[in-house]
């Protein structure tokens, strides 16, 4: 081969690999900038708690531990009667419901189990931790 086509061939090589890695980096900035919900638990708090995340009737059943958050992705276009529920069903028996329009919505959920407080941003930058 010659000089001519060895460069030809690398200068491809690179072009190729820079739009695989332009599409990986869109592809990462689209799944994160899904609407999120986050739930946080006091550090106080004595043992997990169970919880229920409903959203639109797509049920996630899990446990959250003392000090930690857990992150969700919700729908980017919804219906219109789209909705999230987060209950507490063993614990407090406390929940939670949540209707658009919503970019982040932090849920805090005290060292006695019960849900203390939400914070709701509409903002586009909350959903990647900006605000």
């Amino acid at each position: 081969m010659s000089g001519m086509k060895k460069a030809s061939m690398r200068g491809q090589l690179f072009a190729g690999v820079g739009v695989l890695g332009m599409l990986g980096l869109a592809l990462a900035v689209f799944a994160h900038s899904a609407p999120l919900v986050v739930l946080h638990y006091a550090a106080g708090g004595g043992e997990p708690v169970g919880f229920f995340f409903n959203e639109d009737n797509d049920i996630t059943k899990d446990v959250i531990q003392p000090g930690t958050s857990r992150q969700f992705r919700t729908a980017r276009r919804p219906h219109a009667e789209y909705f999230i529920n987060v209950s507490l069903p063993l614990a407090s028996r406390d929940e939670v419901e949540i209707k658009p329009p919503f970019s982040r919505v932090d849920v805090y959920i005290g060292a006695d189990t019960r849900i203390k407080s939400t914070a709701v941003k509409t903002d586009f930058l909350a959903r990647i931790g900006v605000n």
